[in-house]
């Protein structure tokens, strides 16, 4: 009798080491499944960072090509400006900023 019941505990112990080397095989597969899961996650959200940063990068090439234009219109403006002041006019400017770029002159 007592081999008996020794017996069937090992066979319940046997039972239960089954039993809990099944669910650690099936707690390892969860786990890979949520690793794959947030792994596809984290390669999306990455593409979808990229393509953001692009548009972002490509927006912001326009503004400053815009800009830039903006600038350079400015530029062209002001010296077909300088280009059409006449001598009398050059001098008066001239004359009135020489005394600051002249050594020894005061403000």
């Amino acid at each position: 009798m007592e081999n008996s019941t020794l017996s069937r505990i090992i066979s319940v112990e046997k039972e239960i080491q089954q039993h809990l080397d099944l669910e650690r095989v099936k707690a390892l597969e969860c786990l890979e499944n949520e690793k794959n899961t947030y792994e596809r996650k984290l390669l999306e959200e990455e593409e979808h960072i990229k393509q953001d940063f692009a548009r972002k990068l490509e927006q912001a090439a326009i503004e400053a090509e815009a800009s830039a234009s903006g600038l350079i219109d400015a530029a062209r403006a002001a010296a077909a400006t300088l280009e059409n002041i006449d001598e009398k006019s050059l001098a008066q400017i001239v004359s009135r900023y020489i005394g600051r770029v002249l050594p020894g002159s005061r403000p």
